[in-house]
């Protein structure tokens, strides 16, 4: 019986010997650069049970995966993955093992995946991956509580910036309850501090349809950045999806007194306005003109020629401007179709007439602007901008047909055919 004993304990021993062995032949195959054999080595020394708990056979297989990442055309092979995971075997084993050389691996390993992901978030949009890669970073950096990098700064920043970024993965990829308490942390975080932060933390909001923490994130943008055109846009854009006509113009009037020369601001004033002027359903069909219809035009066309002299090379303003002289063109010929045959009506009828043709050439030179600034870009033109260009044409034509002007007509005739 003692014999069988002691054969069976040589028979173990001789086994952590060989596996032993594989992590000596990993570091050789290593030397001689034979990546493959190294790496089968390694592979078959953790994973047999005499050393798979030997912290010197993972802290060798990090090493065999770290060099095989930094050769030439394997830089998109990630094995610096299969060496975090060495790593981290390391320290769950023997956390004070070789801890200056595994902390510097693991820092280069943070750097990897913060690449990744941001060539993930930047160059494919691939928000899931980027999202993990950017989580790979912050899990790395707060090893032992976040005790292990403590007086790394440059791992300290970025680690922060990678949380952030995270936050942006996580907004994109529509993960918003993972998005808000990261977004919430980095906007008023000095590193990473950006106005973005406040408008996606609002779009948040806006999705869950809560308006109070919407508006108050709105405010403390605003106190942030003041001047910044995007938070701006990201409150008035609020008091328009709400119907709020009134507080939108308010709004739009106080941010002009700070920018008086803002184009964009006196066209969205404009168009406020014209909005209010010509009120539409969800469907787009007109609602009845509201009682004070005359002085929201007056506003209406008056914004729109201060918008048309401080951006005079913006198509959108001088296509708004026409459709609000054509509208009312239309408005007026409604009132036409709708009178009868007595002479009283008649009468009536070339009255209206008469201002219906003054509102459609008061249009005409507006459109007419709008297709000289797009014109150029026609055949670049997508969606809605190509929309309104093709309409400022055919309403164009129309009223120079009304006018009998051939030459005219025939001119906006063939800008058509040219978009066909």
């Amino acid at each position: 019986m003692k014999k069988l004993l002691f054969l069976a304990a040589a028979a173990i021993s001789f086994s952590a010997y060989a596996q032993k062995s594989e992590v000596k032949n990993a570091r050789n195959a290593l030397a001689d650069k034979d990546f493959a054999k190294a790496q089968s080595s390694i592979d078959a020394a953790v994973a047999n049970p005499e050393t798979q708990s030997d912290p010197a056979a993972w802290h060798t297989r990090s090493i065999v995966y770290m060099v095989m990442q930094q050769q030439p055309g394997n830089e998109g092979k990630q094995y610096y993955q299969e060496a975090l995971k060495s790593l981290q075997k390391v320290i769950e084993l023997k956390p004070a093992y070789e801890k200056e050389d595994v902390n510097k691996k693991l820092f280069a390993i943070a750097q990897y995946n913060f690449n990744d992901g941001i060539h993930a978030f930047q160059d494919k949009q691939d928000f899931t991956n980027s999202y993990s890669y950017f989580e790979n970073v912050l899990n790395i950096h707060d090893i032992d509580g976040g005790q292990r990098f403590t007086g790394n700064k440059v791992f300290d920043t970025i680690a922060r910036q990678a949380a952030a970024y995270q936050g942006y993965s996580a907004y994109y990829a529509n993960r918003y309850e993972e998005a808000l308490p990261l977004l919430i942390k980095a906007k008023t975080d000095p590193i990473v501090k950006d106005v973005r932060n406040y408008l996606m933390i609002a779009d948040i909001y806006d999705s869950k349809k809560d308006d109070a923490n919407l508006l108050a994130t709105i405010n403390e943008a605003k106190a942030a950045y003041p001047k910044d055109q995007s938070v701006i846009n990201r409150e008035l854009n609020y008091y328009a999806s709400r119907n709020k006509s009134e507080e939108l113009i308010s709004r739009i009037q106080e941010a002009m007194k700070a920018d008086p020369t803002n184009a964009d601001l006196a066209f969205n004033l404009a168009v406020s306005y014209d909005n209010m002027a010509n009120p539409k359903d969800t469907k787009g069909n007109d609602l009845p003109k509201p009682a004070n219809y005359a002085e929201l035009f007056k506003n209406a066309e008056t914004a729109y020629e201060n918008s048309a002299k401080l951006g005079p090379n913006k198509a959108d303003i001088f296509y708004n401007y026409g459709a609000l002289y054509y509208n009312r063109g239309v408005t007026v010929n409604d009132e036409i179709n709708k009178l009868g045959s007595s002479s009283a009506d008649i009468k009536k009828a070339e009255e209206l007439t008469t201002q219906r043709n003054d509102w459609f050439n008061k249009a005409v030179p507006q459109f007419e602007k709008a297709i000289a600034i797009w014109e150029p870009q026609a055949k670049k033109l997508k969606g809605e901008d190509f929309n309104s260009y093709q309409f400022a044409i055919v309403k164009a034509k129309e009223i120079y047909a009304r006018q009998n002007n051939i030459e005219k007509t025939n001119e906006m005739k063939k800008k058509l055919e040219a978009l066909k």
